[in-house]
């Protein structure tokens, strides 16, 4: 049902000694009652039960009196007629003082013989007919051209959608019943419980908790406020409603009962009454607990979207909790609305929507995966667009890669991909890092997802398995060589971590490495078990403090070289003068040498070393020096950077005078001052950094 607002003309009628208004005029015909709020004083005379007798569409009518709260005296003049068997609220009327109900309408749409003269037309041609008749009566007050009202539509084909009144299958929710078998705490087997009170009862206890816990409110306000479930949909495809017919006797059961008459109701269940039994339904019979139900009901979580929480979920626990006298799970976890790069709600209308099947062809299943779950919280809409889910295919593509230099690496060191490894020993500086940091990811893993913290925990191994594994690790294996079994055991767990997130590659990776016949989605977690020695180490952080020294004095290497425009093949001459960190960092010269092109490097405690033509770095007391000396021509560079000075010297000036203009900062807009004011701090910034460079050469 899509409710639509439209404009329609709203017809004001005399009825008896009173006006009343309506746009579906065609459903007038069998009104008799006349209904009024009991506290509208405009109307106090009149008596709850009074009659009268008034001319109406096809003569007069004798009409009763009824005082009900639903009627809105502020709406139209406060009186309304109804029609139970066409309308929601008129009907509840109905059922309140047990009034008569009359069809109008038929399920083509058409008038039925209560219309008389229009029995048969379909209801929107019959309209202005009726309003004709009612107009030459004399009963026509007025016509509101300018009414708005929400119409009732078929999603599909966008007609009327007419109320009815049906014979329908219910649900009882607040009926009694003894519930058997009872594992739900604070209720005993025997007990007498409505299924509503078992709906309260099992969240409010948090036997079930609901994530985010702010959708508890919306729990709460359906179940609190519950109605009767309506099982039968006039629909083809489903669940045949098991009831069967012959004469006025109702049988329920799968098959027609024995002898001859039987007919089945035409009608199929409502879809969450068979979804309702998902939780169990697929473990085989509950009838003697089958060792599927015995081992995997209840389950510990259920993932699904926040808008089918009261559709869905609600209807699981009412139909584990009632049938087999326990929850069907502990933890609701729910998404929120995948919307595009825009924030705009995927629709047809909009031409904006990304086919699951269409991305997962063109991208890969995983990368559709990991850029649903990255990036996206508990209960929060998430955006979505192919330009995501690329980079995500390139994120596969890079795991690939590093699987397949690790195979290569310990190929070429005639080692073996071993699936059960123990920890390796940690022969580097390196070699503790990278089990040290891979302990942290684990633990940081584990955490985030047992909390469902899922997107925190991918972008943390992410981090991980490229910054600092792929980019820092793989290139330190080239170097310093023998590293088949921490390279087999990182990749190892690595794949393990992943496997939630990106269960096909990873899956594939791990029989291309470890053989066809093991399967890594029955793998052990990992554990959060490391070397002796790196945990020996721990303690002081002194191998993560030491490697990451190592590490920024490549990175500031690098950089050095970077803004003297020194060509990246090029070797360097490098001094670094330090105090107690100099035995660690000769043993790993290699490291500094290999990863930032440095051909002679100079570890040392004094001073002095420091070459007279040099490009320098500070990390704490440790100092670089790049030797420029061969490495550029510094008179080209001293005239390149006195070019610059040049240029920007005048223009810090300009800025200076302009802010110590009292009339432009007392006048000018306050965002203006402050963007002047970051300029100049800026170009301060960048002139002082130029004239230190000039200074060093």
């Amino acid at each position: 049902v899509v409710r639509k607002e439209e404009k329609a003309p709203f017809y004001y009628f005399q009825y008896g000694p009173f006006v009343i208004g309506t746009s579906r005029p065609e459903t007038k015909f069998g009104d008799k009652y006349v209904v009024m709020h009991p506290d509208d004083e405009r109307y106090e005379t009149y008596k709850h039960g009074d009659t009268f007798e008034c001319e109406w569409i096809n003569g007069k009518v004798t009409a009763t009196i009824i005082k009900d709260e639903a009627v809105d005296p502020a709406f139209g003049t406060g009186v309304m007629t109804i029609t139970p068997w066409h309308d929601a609220t008129d009907f509840f009327i109905a059922e309140r003082h047990d009034l008569e109900k009359q069809q109008v309408i038929d399920f083509d749409g058409k008038l039925l013989p209560i219309a008389e003269e229009f029995a048969g037309m379909h209801i929107l041609e019959a309209r202005p007919k009726i309003v004709e008749k009612l107009k030459a009566k004399g009963l026509l007050v007025k016509v509101d051209e300018d009414y708005v009202h929400s119409t009732a539509t078929n999603s599909r084909g966008g007609g009327l959608i007419e109320p009815q009144i049906m014979k329908q299958w219910w649900v009882n929710v607040n009926s009694k019943f003894k519930i058997q078998n009872s594992k739900i705490e604070g209720i005993q087997s025997g007990e007498e419980v409505t299924l509503q009170q078992l709906l309260q009862h099992v969240v409010r206890t948090k036997q079930i908790a609901i994530l985010p816990e702010r959708f508890e409110k919306q729990y709460f306000n359906w179940v609190d406020n519950l109605l009767d479930w309506c099982l039968s949909r006039q629909i083809w495809y489903g669940h045949r409603v098991p009831a069967w017919y012959c004469g006025d006797e109702v049988y329920v059961g799968i098959d027609a009962p024995e002898g001859e008459g039987w007919a089945q109701d035409p009608d199929t269940l409502d879809t969450w009454f068979s979804a309702g039994m998902f939780s169990f339904s697929p473990l085989g019979p509950v009838e003697g607990e089958s060792e599927d139900q015995k081992n995997y009901h209840p389950t510990s979580v259920i993932e699904t979207g926040y808008d089918i929480l009261t559709f869905w979920v609600v209807r699981m626990i009412l139909m584990t909790t009632s049938l087999r006298g326990e929850i069907p799970f502990k933890t609701v976890y729910l998404h929120g609305l995948v919307r595009d790069e825009q924030g705009r709600k995927m629709s047809k209308s909009l031409d904006n929507i990304i086919d699951p099947l269409d991305v997962s062809e063109k991208f890969g299943t995983d990368a559709v995966r990991l850029s649903l779950m990255v990036g996206s919280s508990p209960g929060n809409d998430s955006k979505l667009s192919e330009e995501k889910i690329g980079s995500y295919r390139n994120f596969a593509n890079k795991l690939w890669n590093i699987s397949r230099f690790a195979q290569l690496t310990i190929n070429n060191e005639q080692g073996t991909m071993l699936k059960e490894i123990d920890s390796p020993e940690a022969r580097t500086l390196a070699d503790k890092w990278i089990l040290t940091k891979l302990e942290i990811i684990v633990a940081e893993v584990t955490e985030h997802i047992e909390t469902y913290r899922f997107s925190p925990a991918a972008e943390a191994l992410r981090d991980f398995t490229w910054n600092e594994f792929a980019d820092w690790y793989l290139e330190i294996a080239k170097i310093e060589g023998k590293k088949t079994d921490t390279l087999n055991y990182v990749l190892n767990t690595i794949l393990k971590l992943w496997h939630p997130y990106m269960p096909f590659v990873t899956e594939a990776i791990w029989q291309e490495l470890y053989g066809e016949e093991t399967m890594l989605m029955v793998e052990k977690w990992p554990s959060h078990v490391i070397p002796s020695e790196v945990e020996e180490s721990r303690g002081s952080n002194t191998v993560m403090s030491q490697f990451n020294l190592v590490k920024d004095i490549i990175t500031n290497i690098r950089s050095l070289r970077s803004e003297k425009n020194i060509e990246a093949g090029k070797e360097v001459s490098v001094v670094i003068v330090c105090g107690e960190e100099q035995s660690m960092l000769d043993e790993n010269a290699a490291l500094i040498r290999g990863l930032a092109r440095v051909g002679s490097l100079t570890v040392t405690g004094d001073e002095s070393a420091k070459p007279d033509q040099a490009s320098s770095a500070a990390i704490g007391s440790v100092m670089i020096h790049l030797d420029l000396a061969g490495a550029i021509d510094v008179d080209a560079e001293k005239a390149r950077l006195q070019k610059e000075i040049d240029h920007v010297a005048p223009y810090v000036i300009q800025l200076e005078k302009k802010l110590s203009n009292s009339s432009f900062v007392d006048n000018a807009p306050e965002p203006v001052v402050e963007e002047e004011k970051q300029k100049l701090e800026e170009a301060t910034q960048k002139l002082t950094a130029l004239q230190e460079q000039l200074s060093m050469l």
